[in-house]
């Protein structure tokens, strides 16, 4: 790798103890001169589908680098630490448990895996419960000085990885039901669901659709932008990684109608 090394950096760590301060002290004592962009510590507490989609949405706004993720409800146990290299010539470091998936698929998939297994690479002492310090921190690292992916352990076969698969619509003549995958801060509901799949159940912007959800409906408008209903309304909107999702002006949906993430909901033309 030559030039400026970023490594882009995501768990769910939060932000009110030291495991990310500890993980970025570990990063710049190998590669001193790197410079670390966090995408986000928020993720919901072992929540791997939300690291994953957040991981995948975002990459397309980060600077070539390692991608560092770590939501790793596993740790120590059950699933093994990765570094990988995409297609793409882009390296993903973390646990083996998806959460680097839809990310790899959108770097053209994976071509090499391997197990974090050298011990010149990590901490010296590696504690089984804080993985994201003691090998993946060390690794990303690592790959930013340079050291080839192989010297980080062994291979594993590709087809072993685990893999995260995103809940397809139920499309019928005119209707679609979409999982809910992800809710923001705001109580928007993020649908895994695209604006052509709900153009192919006759429904566009400018329609009003009836939304149920837990055996209620509302009539709801798909608009462009939140200004385009009134304070407290809810409206349908394509948001900003291209997903349809569900929403109250200057309100939390989520909260009002205690919407879930894996909860389905029931679009049709009013």
């Amino acid at each position: 790798m030559t030039g400026k090394q970023f490594i882009t950096f995501l768990s769910d760590f939060g932000l009110t103890d030291d495991f990310v301060g500890t993980c970025h002290g570990v990063i710049k004592t190998i590669a001193p001169d790197v410079e670390i962009l966090d995408i986000t510590h928020g993720i919901k507490a072992h929540d791997i589908l939300q690291g994953a989609l957040v991981l995948e949405q975002t990459l397309p706004y980060m600077p070539p680098g390692v991608i560092l993720a770590v939501v790793d409800p596993g740790v120590g146990v059950d699933r093994r630490p990765l570094a990988l290299r995409t297609a793409q010539d882009r390296y993903l470091v973390g646990p083996d448990n998806g959460l680097l998936s839809l990310a790899a698929a959108r770097l053209g998939g994976v071509e090499d895996a391997v197990e974090l297994t050298c011990s010149s690479y990590s901490l010296p002492r590696v504690c089984k419960t804080f993985e994201g310090r003691d090998l993946f921190s060390p690794a990303a690292a690592h790959l930013c000085n340079g050291v080839p992916i192989d010297k980080l352990g062994q291979h594993v076969p590709v087809g072993e990885l685990a893999q995260i698969e995103l809940p397809a619509p139920v499309l019928e003549a005119e209707s679609v039901t979409a999982t809910v995958v992800y809710i923001d801060s705001f109580g928007n509901i993020q649908l895994c669901l695209t604006s052509d799949e709900l153009e192919g159940a006759g429904i566009r912007r400018g329609h009003e659709l009836e939304v149920t959800y837990n055996d209620e409906t509302w009539r709801v408008p798909f608009v462009f932008a939140f200004a385009d209903v009134e304070p407290e309304s809810l409206l349908l909107y394509e948001d900003s990684y291209q997903r349809i999702t569900f929403a109250m002006n200057q309100g939390n949906a989520a909260h009002i109608f205690q919407v879930r993430q894996g909860d389905q909901i029931n679009l049709r033309p009013a």
